[in-house]
């Protein structure tokens, strides 16, 4: 274990570098000059016990003491204490559409990133030596850790493999998100070839909530192919996020529509929008599953609780927003109006 001293003033940092929540939040915090500390969650198991709600991390320990999780919220906090510079766009159209993304890449770009992590063998095999390596270091040091590491990495594999259900990822439902990954990319290559991140020359709130899983998509062997072979402006945007700048301005939303559009009509509204809207009803019905049609196509998953409030938080701040004529009709013609209002 390693012990960790916090200076005042600064927040502590609790995640791994596979987990796409902490990094999006570590990008966050190194954008905006917040001073933190990062903290290994397998060197700190016992400070992370002492504060976790849930087994699930990024945590970060606040400098009053607090400890918070769910990367969502915290990002949130840090725009309140660090509100310069904003990730967001101050047109409250652009606003809501990067706080869409946002939610996008937290739940459905997690289900692309999960389904090939643990699906093919060479990236079961390259995600579980990281994390079996980090777990060990948790626990042990030397040539006891070398000897453990290969051993442990199976049994991960083992544990994360019956979790793809959790995510969404079956027979039945992979031939949609490895066309909803290729797409995605292909979209982002198309929309990033005249600017640096996804509302112009500065990172918004939707960039670090996409990227934190086309990140993780890109330290894996399958999802790396891809990217490097479909969108190389894609993997520009991906290396850059690990260093975030503020290098201009946000752009219109009638400059970013041509591009931008049919991420929503294709991705967000179709997929990620329909599926939320299933899953809310589901669970506010008791079901167990979430059943639904993707593009002539069949997709279920067991029905969770948290997507469903963050859905409804969604149509919360559309609802906030929903003053401009401009932010409708892209909806409208993106068709996810119909699952916001």
């Amino acid at each position: 274990m390693t012990k960790t001293t916090l200076q005042s003033g600064q927040y502590g940092l609790m995640g791994r570098p596979e987990s796409g929540y902490s990094m999006k939040v570590l990008a966050a915090m190194r954008y905006k000059s917040v001073p933190h500390q990062w903290m290994d969650r397998f060197s700190h198991n016992k400070l992370f016990k002492q504060h976790a709600k849930v087994p699930l991390i990024p945590m970060v320990l606040l400098p009053d003491g607090r400890a918070m999780q769910d990367s969502t919220p915290i990002i949130e906090l840090l725009e309140e204490g660090y509100p310069e510079p904003s990730i967001h766009p101050q047109d409250p159209a652009l606003r809501f559409l990067s706080e869409l993304l946002e939610e996008y890449g937290d739940e459905w770009g997690n289900k692309l990133m999960f389904h090939y992590r643990w699906s093919y063998p060479a990236d079961q095999k390259c995600r579980s030596a990281t994390l079996a390596q980090g777990t060990i270091a948790g626990l042990t040091t030397g040539w006891v850790g070398k000897l453990l590491g290969p051993l442990f990495a199976p049994l991960i594999v083992k544990r994360m493999v019956p979790r793809m259900a959790f995510a969404g990822s079956n027979e039945n439902n992979k031939p949609l998100l490895v066309e909803s990954f290729a797409n995605v990319v292909d979209m982002l290559q198309a929309h990033l070839q005249s600017r640096s991140y996804l509302f112009g020359e500065r990172p918004s709130f939707g960039d670090f909530g996409l990227w934190g899983q086309l990140y993780q998509a890109y330290t894996d062997p399958s999802c790396c192919a891809i990217l490097e072979a479909r969108g190389p402006k894609v993997v520009d945007w991906i290396q850059r996020m690990l260093e975030p700048k503020n290098a201009g301005d946000f752009e219109t939303l009638a400059s970013l529509a041509p591009t931008l559009q049919p991420i929503f009509s294709q991705e967000v509204g179709p997929r990620f929008l329909a599926w939320s809207n299933a899953n809310a009803q589901a669970w506010q019905a008791g079901e167990k599953q979430t059943q639904l049609a993707m593009g002539g196509q069949s997709y279920f998953q067991k029905t969770f609780k948290y997507p469903a409030l963050g859905f409804a938080i969604i149509k919360q701040k559309f609802a906030a927003a929903n003053s401009d004529p401009a932010l409708e009709d892209f909806l409208a013609k993106a068709d996810c109006l119909k699952y916001l209002v």
